[in-house]
C-alpha cells in the first residue's frame, strides 16, 4: 500500500490503482513548507496536542516536540497505555 498523508482512503489510495502515476498535490507541498519552517524556529507559546490511537505512531513525534514545545497535551485513545502503567504505579 502506498504511504499517504493520513490514511488509506479512496482519494488517496484507492484512485492510484487506475492511474499510472500520482503524486502529493500543491496545498501538500505548502502544509510540509510551512511544517518544516514551524518546527524549526518556532515561536512561543507553541503547544502541541496529540490525537490518536497508536502509540508506536505518536513515539518519533513526541522525541522531535520534546525540546520544541511550551507545552503538550494528549487526545484520543493513545494515552490510555501511559495512564494505565501510571496508576499501578501509585
Amino acid at each position: 500500500m502506498p504511504r499517504t498523508a493520513h490514511r488509506a482512503h479512496a482519494s488517496t489510495v484507492g484512485i492510484t490503482k487506475f492511474v499510472q502515476k500520482s503524486a502529493a498535490g500543491l496545498l501538500m507541498e505548502k502544509e510540509l513548507h510551512t511544517w518544516a519552517a514551524r518546527l524549526q524556529n518556532p515561536e512561543h507559546p507553541f503547544v502541541a496536542i496529540l490525537g490518536g490511537a497508536k502509540v508506536s505512531d505518536k513515539i518519533g513525534v513526541i522525541q522531535n516536540l520534546m525540546n520544541k514545545v511550551t507545552c503538550s497535551s494528549s487526545a484520543g485513545a493513545w494515552p490510555t497505555p501511559f495512564l494505565r502503567r501510571r496508576a499501578r504505579r501509585w
